[in-house]
This record gives C-alpha cells, structure tokens and sequence, in this order.
C-alpha cells in the first residue's frame, strides 16, 4: 500500500496491525469487499505457512491467501508524496483497492498522541492542547502497487 496525505503540524502517523485493515481485492474473477487483521496469523491448509486472510478457492480448489510483511510509518518528511505504509504478500488473489477508514494513530509536531483517527472521510482535524495548535490530516490518497 502507498499512501500520500497532506497534514499540519504532524510528525507521524501509522495504522496500528492489530486493527481491521478495508480493501477491495480480485479473487476468482470476482472483485470483492473484505477487511483484515496483519496481526492474525492463520494457518493455510496443506501448509505449514501462516497468512492473515485465507480463503477457499471453488474454481482453484487452492486457497488464496494474503500475509502481512510489515508496516512503516508515514511521517512529516514524507508529507505530499507516495510512500509504502505497508506490504503484503498475495497468492491467488490481488488487491485492488485500501480504504483507508479508523483506527490510525497519529502524532503531532507537539508529541502529543491521538489513537483511532479515522480517515474514512478523507481528512481528519484535532487541536493539540500541549502545544496549543491544530492538528491536521487532510487529501489522504492510497493506492496498491505491485513488488516483485
């Protein structure tokens, strides 16, 4: 996943793993809506690897899964430009589309923490009383980007 945003006053923001994470993927033809867990670990039938989203193929007979690698935070010096947030790895599906939605967590240039912001909306706005200034996400983009 690439993300871009624009944003006042912030140093950080990251998307927690132990969250529900929305996508939009491509899976035996069909496009779908699904969400998952990076943090959850299940095991791939007649394999010994784990995967965070497993499911069962009708066409295939094979199960589709996607495994999460990792995770980086989006930070200030990152701001108005395309970073990858997170990778994954996918067999027998593709993902198509993030949905950024809650559960982000965010800091200020004023090391003040704010924790389940929810970007669904495309921007986001707090007022931090430490450093008596707002805080702000706003023009939030992300887009899927094939590795090999």
């Amino acid at each position: 996943i690439n993300a871009e945003y624009m944003g006042e006053n912030i140093a950080e923001v990251r998307l927690p793993t132990d969250e529900d994470w929305h996508f939009k993927i491509e899976f035996e033809g069909a496009e779908k809506d699904i969400y998952l867990v990076p943090e959850d670990k299940l095991e791939i039938p007649g394999s010994r690897g784990e995967a965070c989203l497993v499911m069962g193929g009708k066409q295939t007979h094979k199960p589709a899964t996607v495994a999460f690698l990792k995770a980086t935070p989006y930070t200030s010096a990152d701001s108005g430009k395309f970073k990858a947030i997170a990778t994954f790895d996918c067999r027998g599906c593709e993902l198509l589309e993030f949905y950024p939605r809650s559960g982000w967590s965010c800091e200020s240039t004023g090391e003040k923490t704010f924790s389940n912001v929810d970007l669904s909306e495309g921007d986001w706005a707090e007022y931090d009383d430490k450093a008596n200034e707002s805080v702000t996400i706003y023009d939030v983009q992300a887009r899927i980007e094939k590795t090999r």
